[in-house]
């Protein structure tokens, strides 16, 4: 039996797509209109290779612009959203309810205004980065991409980046993969690293940023989207 959130996001979800799902549609069948969201391991490169795409399509890559946009609609501080976006697994206790509560903003409020972002930035196009924006739209009006990474391989990335010991790179790894984990656990019931819920899944550790676009490029293409012109992409291969 489903939890009073995963019911109340569903509803949300539902509330939102009858106003906009056939405006969405429509705008997927024009060329130059891309939707495409990247989850991603934490130093995995994701982020970089979703303004990459971005840069490619001619479109924003929508990351920390998605919390300003639901701070705004809320009309609360963005760094309060932001420790919501960043901590929903602490939601529940006692610390958080009373933060909560003083802020007047629940998180069913956040629930709302995120999915009408998300939502808002697909009508105009956009390269979404986390926060389950492939929930939110499924596989009919984006191309979900998820970019991972062993721990090891995204540790060093994190150390060599941030200047950090390398134990510390790992655990800053770990803790914020669980948190984001959790995330799509708490709001959407579901499983972060489920390939089902993905179009395409690249490993990290096996491909450099320019290889995984490339691979990303080609996957679109060959899903039934027309590239901008001038992109020289390897050929489509059979299977």
């Amino acid at each position: 039996m489903k939890c009073s959130t995963e019911r109340l996001i569903e509803g949300l979800i539902r509330a939102q797509m009858s106003e906009y799902q056939h405006q969405l549609e429509q705008k997927q069948k024009e060329a130059q209109h891309y939707v495409v969201t990247v989850s991603r391991g934490f130093g995995s490169q994701g982020k970089e290779v979703a303004q990459l795409l971005a840069d490619t399509l001619g479109v924003r890559c929508c990351d920390r612009y998605i919390l300003q946009q639901v701070s705004k609609l809320a009309h609360v501080d963005e760094e309060f959203v932001a420790v919501l976006d960043e901590h929903v697994s602490k939601v529940g206790e006692h610390w958080w309810d009373t933060l909560m509560a003083k802020k007047s903003f629940s998180l069913e409020d956040y629930y709302h205004y995120l999915v009408k972002v998300v939502l808002s930035i697909a009508q105009a196009g956009g390269v979404i980065v986390g926060r389950g924006a492939h929930m939110i739209l499924g596989p009919e009006l984006c191309f979900r991409v998820r970019i991972t990474g062993s721990l090891e391989q995204c540790a060093q990335r994190i150390a060599d980046r941030e200047g950090v010991g390398i134990q510390e790179a790992e655990q800053r790894v770990i803790e914020t993969d669980r948190e984001r984990a959790e995330y799509i656990r708490v709001i959407y019931g579901a499983d972060i690293a489920d390939s089902g819920h993905y179009d395409l899944v690249l490993n990290s550790d096996r491909y450099s940023q320019e290889q995984m676009l490339e691979m990303i490029l080609i996957a679109m293409r060959d899903s039934g989207y027309v590239l901008p012109e001038g992109l020289a992409l390897n050929p489509t291969k059979g299977v």
